[in-house]
């Protein structure tokens, strides 16, 4: 057999075994739990910056220079964004009764112990009586990196006579990364509840006859960058609150009639009805068509809300028919309903 025909019949039988498969994917939406649980005796807030300015680098000349001096803008008016995304985005939490930013904190009591970046726990305690706050978010840092690089390239330029020819140019291109880190302090329990780094990316080009003339085309470039600081701090508001989250979800389609045309009324959105298909093959006396039923029944519930009936129907298919992927299910959805005990008391408050 040639060598073309044996590629050509690779080829069909995975063609073959893909368009033959008893799975399909569906995707649901779920809520998930805040990945930062606050306890309920935290009402009131006090927002700190023991982020450090940057020294401005004074003999940096021409275009290093200007990008230097940005970058200083930024991190001072970068800092000042980030809290108030924070302060703005825990307003809208209605678990917090006080919400403060506190900069008028004394520099010497948010300074760095030797060999440790966090607030002393004595600094922490003493913040909150101070200033009548049951924890502190903290931003730990603000860093700014800006990445210059240029290029030859060409542009449209009016000549004498008003004339737009061709030109010999220069394209900049910036890459800027902000890195915010925050941490929260409760002081009763002496805990770190939570500490994340957010890392973003801001590129800027422009063009220009030479790199001075090429940055001073560069358009909104100091509004982006400040828009996007603020996003941080509101990004990490948001990380204290319920998300919604896509999930893949396998379910039989093949091993008899009833499966096929279940799997119809599924696309069609009709799962009541593919239920009712699938519960015709529960008693089915191959136990492989048994335990794919089962399964299916289990999905089924999981897309209505009942996870004690999916986890009921899923532990079926195991453990009466040594249905493997019913085993890695089953932990799935003990999972989600471990994790909507979690999602129940954060949203009770």
């Amino acid at each position: 057999m040639s060598k073309f025909c044996i590629q050509f019949l690779l080829f069909c039988i995975i063609v073959l075994n893909v368009g033959c498969s008893s799975t399909k994917e569906i995707v649901l939406q779920t809520i998930e739990p805040s990945p930062v649980h606050i306890s309920q005796k935290i009402k009131r807030i006090g927002i700190v910056n023991r982020s450090i300015l940057p020294q401005a680098d004074e003999d940096e000349t021409g275009l290093n220079g200007m990008v230097a001096a940005e970058e200083q803008w930024l991190s001072e008016q970068g800092r000042n964004a980030a809290l108030t995304g924070l302060f703005n985005e825990l307003l809208k939490d209605n678990r917090f009764e006080t919400i403060k930013i506190l900069d008028s904190i004394p520099h010497e009591i948010l300074h760095f112990e030797m060999g440790n970046d966090s607030i002393s726990w004595a600094s922490v305690e003493n913040i909150c009586n101070t200033y009548d706050v049951d924890a502190i978010f903290s931003m730990a840092f603000f860093d700014t990196e800006t990445k210059v690089s240029i290029k030859k390239t060409s542009m449209m330029q009016p000549n004498l006579m008003r004339v737009k020819v061709k030109v010999p140019a220069q394209e900049l291109t910036l890459e800027t990364l902000i890195e915010n880190g925050w941490k929260i302090y409760y002081p009763k329990s002496q805990e770190i509840i939570d500490e994340i780094v957010f890392n973003d990316q801001v590129i800027s080009k422009g063009k220009g006859t030479n790199p001075i003339e090429a940055y001073k085309a560069i358009e909104g470039r100091k509004e982006t960058l400040v828009e996007q600081s603020k996003a941080t701090g509101s990004n990490y508001g948001q990380r204290l609150l319920p998300f919604e989250n896509s999930v893949e979800r396998l379910y039989y389609v093949r091993g008899t009639t009833n499966f096929e045309q279940a799997y119809t009324l599924v696309e069609n959105g009709d799962w009541q009805g593919a239920a009712q298909l699938w519960e015709k093959e529960l008693d089915n006396s191959n136990s492989k068509i048994a335990g794919r039923a089962c399964y299916n029944m289990a999905v089924m519930h999981e897309i209505n809300g009942d996870l004690t009936s999916a986890i009921d129907w899923a532990t079926k298919s195991y453990k009466d028919h040594e249905n493997k992927d019913a085993l890695e299910y089953l932990d799935i959805l003990k999972y989600r309903s471990f994790q909507n005990q979690i999602l129940e008391q954060q949203v009770s408050r």
